[in-house]
């Protein structure tokens, strides 16, 4: 059964694109990719440290593969863990107060943790913001406002970790500092193309530091770097191994899942979708030569209002205009099961979208896509899915084969 409500069923074609997107959560399904991972390993027992959206979820799959002595799960949503770990709930996409306590707790952890243990990090995306602490020197009330001005500036998601890495007791193995010792690493990435160990910021894996990157970025967004936080910026540590770090899955594993899934003729195109959002829809709408044409990442739309929407209905809306009066269908989907403030996972969009909904302009103006595609009943609609390897763009040309058995 498929975990879409199915309000967005206007065609049979829509509940094929439901299975599709199901077995792309199946991919990359944190327990049995973190148990399988994990039992690989041969740990025999560890305390464990998880961050991220899929946290409680690999929690749960280490748990199958090992004894979990201890340790914590830091993640946006409550779900089961084992005993022997405690669960906290952070703020996203803002560190708030729920994120502080979080970093508190893992600091504690990573500190106290047994020295003849081994110590393992389950790392997902959506991490970054569930769990801050920031540098001595460098207020809370300066990080939440330098994240806000860089998620509203449209900054992209490696500006924006290079930034909270220079800001963060946390992040750029900050937690492997506290603990003195190399954390081995599991990590479902968000990041797209980039190096997995920078999901969530690498709190486990210690980095180079740039400041003088970090700060052309800050200044770039308008953010001021007062005496304080650039000395905090450019502080030297001792340096830590780097650990082990194991990808289970990303953007590219959920895509090659959903062409699996259709028997259509499809293509997962290789490169991620990064960079302005407009200019990647009109890349991946212009080059979509097959039947199936698939992309994944996360593009970056620049949010002048708070308005109800988000970045995955926004280009679903957008690619409506794109596509009206052909028989076309395009998909956006975020594939934690929240896009934004959109109220959706994302659209399903069509030809007669636009027919039914009528002139979308004052929608987009406004960043409100997840009102009108709503009224046109073309929202993807679930719940967190418990995972996060970025967003899933689809495009069927229908004209090129519709044929599903």
């Amino acid at each position: 059964m498929s975990r879409f409500d199915p309000t967005v069923l206007l065609s049979e074609d829509r509940a094929h694109i439901l299975s599709w997107l199901d077995a792309a959560l199946e991919a990359i399904d944190p327990v049995g990719l973190t148990r399988d991972a994990i039992a690989a390993s041969g740990i025999d027992s560890a305390s464990v440290i998880a961050i991220g959206k899929a946290a409680p979820a690999m929690v749960r799959g280490a748990a199958e593969a090992t004894k979990l002595i201890g340790g914590v799960c830091i993640s946006d949503h409550v779900e089961e863990v084992p005993a022997s770990v405690q669960l906290l709930i952070g703020d996203h996409p803002i560190p708030l107060a729920g994120s502080a306590a979080a970093a508190k707790a893992a600091l504690k952890a990573a500190e106290t943790a047994p020295p003849e243990q081994p110590l393992i990090g389950l790392i997902s995306g959506g991490g970054s913001s569930l769990c801050e602490a920031p540098k001595q020197g460098v207020s809370t009330d300066y990080v939440e406002m330098a994240y806000d001005a860089l998620i509203r500036g449209g900054a992209n998601i490696e500006e924006i970790n290079l930034v909270r890495g220079h800001l963060s007791a946390i992040k750029c193995g900050g937690l492997a500092r506290a603990a003195g010792r190399s954390i081995d690493t599991y990590v479902i990435s968000d990041v797209a193309g980039a190096d997995p160990g920078l999901t969530a910021s690498g709190p486990t894996v210690p980095r180079d530091p740039e400041p003088q990157s970090a700060r052309a970025v800050m200044e770039r967004f308008g953010i001021e770097v007062t005496a304080g936080v650039w000395s905090a910026m450019r502080r030297e540590y001792e340096p830590i191994p780097k650990p082990k770090l194991t990808l289970l899955a990303d953007g590219h594993d959920a895509g090659q899942a959903v062409a699996r899934a259709t028997p259509l003729d499809s293509v997962v195109r290789s490169e991620w979708l990064r960079g302005d959002l407009t200019t990647c829809l009109d890349k991946f709408l212009g080059r979509a030569a097959t039947t199936v044409t698939i992309a994944v990442g996360e593009p970056v739309l620049e949010v002048t209002t708070s308005g109800r929407g988000g970045r995955a209905t926004h280009a679903a809306l957008l690619a409506a205009q794109l596509i009206a009066g052909s028989d076309d269908v395009f998909v956006a989907f975020a594939t934690d099961g929240v896009d934004g403030l959109s109220g959706a996972a994302g659209a399903i969009v069509d030809g007669s979208t636009i027919s039914r909904g009528g002139d979308p302009g004052l929608a987009l103006g406004q960043f409100q896509s997840g009102e009108y595609l709503e009224s046109t009943g073309d929202l993807l609609i679930c719940e967190p899915t418990g995972t996060n390897v970025s967003d899933i763009w689809i495009l069927w040309r229908r004209s090129l084969g519709h044929n599903v058995k």
